[in-house]
């Protein structure tokens, strides 16, 4: 039997908060919807309600389906309640995090409040506590912290009341959420990071399959232009091994959980929190923090849900200090001042703060960031990236480098077994001899490794690429030439899925690029001498740069 969308949400204009109404005619059924998907793209979805088990033996031995998923609640666990804090004050061109939660209901933290959306959930319904207390992370998480090494960074939020409590009695339908949530994109455009600490109850059913509720909010944040920052979920009876969807979201950044040392900085992995890989050998989570915390009434808890806004907040500053932002570009910043070069299935690339916002360079060091369009099969080079004097002793290559690249890749409409439809291969060379280029980072094995093994040691098709090196140990690398040259290919596979027979009719696909290069010695001057080396072919990418700091991107 089909399934109708059964609210929609309406820009309220009254102080109070509307609550969600029904449709009084349904526009549409679900398997209508699904048809008409199907038709256009080759791949439809329908939530659909089945009488009985014998309706749904019949529909396993039709054929028609190709995966059939339960629909699971989203769910959050409640931290407790307290007495609330003082209001804060909060800069009214602070940046704004939506978060998809229980709820704003704490008066003391309205000022904070940039929009507020019709709620999907009633106020009955609603986890009013965890709405509160994660609502109070985003907006303030450093203020509750203060024995915890927290950036500074202040918040407004827009409420948006999706998450219902774990015991309320309400349907849940995930198609109807996720039109919920482009109505919200739609309507409230400057929202550009949404925080979502909550997940479905327990894993996939199928290690290898995409969650529809993880796919779904990928796609809708590619063409909205947000960035989801989703909680792993934490350790139950049902899950202590993958993530609870929807932290499979590949356009996502996802939290995991970490403790915290003596001294307040990040330490081993939380065992209340999920750990990785996602499905697929997708790398989740991507970064950790945090996860024990103090929040509104002075409650301490832990869970990844806690973790997941001071991601959230660091995100949306990022965002509100970049020239021309994207979300994969505040992506691989946030990784890329992450401390880690290996991924942890638990930590993920580590903490993207170790006392320096993402959007400064570290002193010491010098960061390239930028965007490309990448013509699949083609081989991009750039050449003339120069090496600076800071970055040599004795006539030889001598610091540290790091590159980051973050693909918006083409995706399996079926959520299923290979994802991920494109790949990129890069790495940063250096040149030593008339005609040889050996690698600085990146193998460049992935490509000529049996593809077993290039998918188990090199993640070779996982959209994130990092390489990280260490060349201050010994006398350095021996080199010729003032240049270094990055390379960049993206690869397909399975065109068939799309109805295509040849990579160019992917198109091209975007790519975000950051490079930071470390003097051995800490050298402050690397800045200024690549920036002098580059002349007018970059600029700064940071807003209001202070003329006497020269340590910006």
């Amino acid at each position: 039997m089909p399934t109708f969308t059964s609210v929609r949400l309406t820009l309220g204009t009254s102080e109070e908060t509307e609550e969600p109404r029904s449709l009084t005619t349904p526009r549409q059924s679900s398997i209508a919807r699904a048809m008409r998907d199907y038709r256009n793209t080759g791949v439809g979805r329908a939530t659909v309600r089945i009488p009985n088990k014998e309706g749904l033996r019949q529909l396993i031995a039709s054929g028609a389906s190709y995966r059939i998923d339960p629909v699971r609640p989203i769910r959050v666990a409640a931290p407790g309640e307290g007495a609330e804090p003082p209001a804060p004050v909060i800069d009214e061109n602070a940046p704004i995090v939506a978060v998809v939660d229980g709820g704003l209901h704490a008066r003391s933290y309205t000022a904070a409040e940039a929009f507020r959306a019709t709620p999907f959930v009633t106020n009955a319904q609603a986890d009013k506590p965890h709405g509160n207390s994660v609502s109070s992370l985003v907006i303030h998480g450093h203020a509750w912290n203060k024995n915890r090494s927290l950036p500074e960074l202040n918040c407004r939020i827009g409420t948006v009341q999706a998450v219902p409590h774990r015991n309320a009695n309400r349907r849940f339908d995930e198609r109807e959420l996720i039109d919920y949530l482009a109505e919200v994109a739609r309507l409230y455009p400057e929202a550009r990071v949404w925080n979502i600490s909550a997940n479905q109850d327990g894993a996939g059913l199928d290690p290898s399959e995409v969650s529809v509720l993880g796919h779904e909010i990928s796609l809708l944040a590619r063409s909205a232009g947000f960035l989801p920052v989703i909680s792993v979920g934490n350790v139950s009876p049902d899950n202590n091994s993958r993530p609870n969807p929807p932290a499979d979201c590949e356009a996502a950044i996802v939290v995991g959980g970490r403790q915290a040392l003596p001294d307040g900085t990040p330490g081993d992995r939380c065992p209340a929190c999920l750990p990785g890989p996602g499905p697929d050998g997708m790398m989740k989570p991507d970064l950790s923090w945090f996860s024990n915390l103090r929040m509104l009434g002075g409650v301490v808890d832990t869970g990844s849900s806690y973790a997941t806004p001071l991601v959230s907040s660091l995100a949306a500053h990022t965002f509100d200090s970049l020239r021309e932002p994207t979300p994969d570009l505040v992506k691989a910043l946030l990784i890329n001042s992450a401390e880690r070069s290996e991924h942890d299935p638990n930590l993920g690339w580590g903490t993207p703060y170790q006392g320096h916002l993402p959007w400064t360079c570290v002193p010491g060091s010098v960061t390239l960031a930028w965007r490309a369009q990448l013509e699949p099969g083609t081989a991009y080079y750039w050449n003339d990236i120069p090496i600076p004097p800071e970055l040599v002793r004795d006539g030889k290559l001598f610091g540290r480098a790091s590159l980051t690249a973050v693909l918006r890749p083409l995706v399996s409409p079926f959520g299923g077994a290979n994802y991920f439809a494109s790949r990129l291969e890069t790495s940063l060379a250096y040149q030593s001899g008339a005609d040889k280029w050996p690698s600085l980072l990146g193998s460049m094995k992935e490509s000529t490794l049996p593809e077993n093994d290039a998918r188990d040691e090199l993640r070779k098709w996982q959209p994130i690429r990092r390489h990280c090196r260490d060349f201050s140990k010994g006398s350095g690398l021996g080199f010729s030439g003032p240049h270094l040259r990055l390379y960049a290919r993206v690869f397909m596979r399975d065109l068939y899925q799309f109805g295509w027979t040849h990579h160019s009719q992917a198109g091209a696909q975007e790519v975000a690029f950051v490079l930071t290069l470390s003097s051995a010695d800490g050298e402050k001057s690397i800045y200024d001498s690549t920036a002098r080396a580059l002349g007018n072919f970059v600029e700064s990418a940071v807003l209001n740069q202070d003329i006497e700091v020269s340590n910006e991107l």
